[in-house]
């Protein structure tokens, strides 16, 4: 081993051109993705299309780096609804090839074309019928002749100071399966709510939970009449203590009265004994629809000039179904 001397970071920091090499790298990475939007493949249609209309997981396969995007790539498909797994060329020619079932699209990742463990198990995909989509770097190769679909991935070189380690070619293979796996999602009809119920966990699958779950209902919730007077209203936002009553008519949510209406009441001198709730009430207020997530309910008050904390949430007839403080969405969250 080559004895190497002792770093100095007051000297090297300054005077190596670290920086410049580094920058060198996103250049590079950089033209091989302006090379491929000026002309993007021809096959990338079809294998969008291809991947939407899969009934069966998605196979991704590679070898080396392009396994690891492989991998990356399965994961980024199941997560916006399309199914899929990562199978290693490697044991897939050891048997893992029995978990291929019959019909299935699967995406080959390889730079050189011409990776021996995916040939290896081109005859077993074959016999099962398998779509094949070649994210493939070279035009004359084998697997670029062997996939039903191509999606034809040239680099003018890698982007290292050598131009020999996946750099470049596997940052054109990450960004263009990860916009197959979008468009895909979008012709799915993937939307965001499937988004937040494919992940449970964390911040995302707690804003998913329905906001009926945290949702207060029934006697918990403040109600007056239209013709309730002012002083019936603070009462029961007294005793709701929720900073707000809601205002019904039957089952109809009439309007809303929050703690701040109460005091411009009072400081325009009202009557409390002879001003009545629909005088004061928010004849239109915010609400929610009652298959509305926790983070739609804090995104509506957020995004509210004046800020909310209550929002009534209602059913398709505007009948009240309960209502929602920012409290429980923040103990919720």
């Amino acid at each position: 081993m080559i004895p190497r001397p002792a770093f100095n970071p007051a000297v090297e920091l300054t005077t190596t051109p670290a920086l410049e090499w580094a920058l060198e790298v996103l250049r590079g990475e950089m033209a091989a993705l302006a090379d491929c939007l000026a002309s993007p493949p021809e096959g990338l249609s079809g294998a969008i299309h291809a991947l939407a209309a899969s009934r069966l997981p998605v196979l991704c396969c590679g070898v080396g780096k392009s396994g690891l995007v492989a991998a990356k790539i399965a994961a980024t498909l199941s997560s916006l609804g399309t199914p899929a797994f990562s199978l290693s060329a490697g044991d897939a020619s050891h048997g893992d090839l029995g978990a291929v079932t019959p019909g299935s699209v699967v995406m080959l990742f390889s730079n050189s074309g011409t990776t021996v463990e995916l040939m290896r198990i081109l005859p077993g995909l074959r016999e099962r019928r398998c779509h094949l989509i070649g994210l493939i770097g070279r035009w004359d190769t084998p697997l670029a002749r062997a996939a039903d679909t191509l999606v034809l991935l040239p680099i003018a070189r890698e982007a290292d100071h050598l131009g020999m380690a996946p750099t470049a070619s596997t940052t054109l293979q990450m960004a263009m399966g990860d916009a197959m796996a979008v468009a895909a999602s979008q012709l799915r009809g993937f939307a965001r709510e499937d988004f937040l119920r494919s992940h449970p966990a964390g911040a995302l699958g707690q804003r998913a939970q329905p906001v009926r779950a945290v949702m207060r209902r029934g006697g918990d919730v403040p109600c007056v009449a239209p013709d309730a007077t002012l002083a019936e209203v603070i009462g029961a936002i007294s005793r709701g203590r929720m900073g707000a009553a809601c205002v019904v008519e039957g089952a109809l949510l009439a309007g809303l009265i929050v703690d701040g209406d109460i005091r411009r009441a009072i400081a325009e001198r009202a009557d409390i004994y002879a001003t009545h709730a629909a005088q004061v009430m928010r004849a239109k207020p915010v609400t929610l629809p009652v298959s509305a997530t926790m983070g739609d309910a804090l995104d509506l008050m957020r995004g509210h000039g004046a800020g909310l904390s209550v929002l009534p949430v209602t059913d398709d007839a505007g009948c009240l179904a309960g209502m929602v403080h920012s409290v429980d969405l923040v103990q919720n969250l």
